[in-house]
């Protein structure tokens, strides 16, 4: 059996109608047209395949360096808190030690001192920073060189002198006082830091405690 091919000149003799060739051949002009404009924009779509595919692939590993760079800041905060929350607690730590090392230096011949204490004034929220100094004396003037250099000592300030009295003790008289004041923190000049193990060091050469 032969296929018969339909016979192009006998269909375009059989079409009479003007408008309707005139409406073919436009088609038939625009798709030759078209055509090249289509092959151009199929390659160039082509060609910009391959860069998207690598700008998927960078957004990838981008987002993966993104997430690790997150949790690196997480655990850097986390440390820096911890940081923070240790240094509150150590900033005190030396407080008491400093106050009794200045009591003891700036206190006279003939004056003892009964107590020292803790005393948190009104508004006063810092750790250890007020306290109250309850001592006896033979000597007025004692008593007054004692309140000055307490006012001198660099941990010191506030000085207060609180109520006295003159009390009877084993056939003497001697003068009860009150002292108020409070803790400072001093000039960094005052405070001499050294490494930790060299603090231990000299604490067991001289048979006591480390220093700071």
């Amino acid at each position: 059996m032969k296929l018969a091919l339909p016979d192009i000149k006998s269909l375009l003799g059989a079409v009479k109608d003007p408008w309707l060739i005139a409406g073919v051949v436009s088609w038939l002009v625009v798709l030759g047209a078209m055509t090249p404009l289509f092959l151009r924009s199929r390659g160039q779509v082509e060609a910009l395949l391959q860069p998207l595919e690598r700008a998927l692939a960078d957004s990838v590993r981008y987002e993966a360096l993104v997430t690790a760079k997150r949790d690196y800041e997480a655990a850097r905060d986390s440390l820096v808190s911890q940081i923070n929350v240790i240094r509150d607690i150590d900033k005190n730590r030396y407080v008491w030690p400093h106050i009794l090392d200045a009591v003891a230096k700036a206190l006279p011949a003939y004056t003892w001192l009964d107590g020292l204490q803790a005393r948190a004034a009104e508004g006063d929220t810092s750790l250890g920073a007020g306290f109250q100094i309850n001592g006896k004396t033979v000597d007025l003037q004692a008593y007054t060189r004692f309140l000055r250099m307490l006012e001198d000592s660099p941990f010191i300030e506030g000085v207060v002198p609180g109520p006295t009295d003159l009390v009877t003790e084993e056939g003497a008289e001697v003068h009860t006082f009150v002292i108020f004041a409070r803790y400072q923190v001093p000039d960094s000049t005052h405070i001499t830091l050294q490494p930790l193990a060299a603090t231990l060091v000299q604490g067991v050469r001289s048979g006591g405690g480390a220093r700071r």
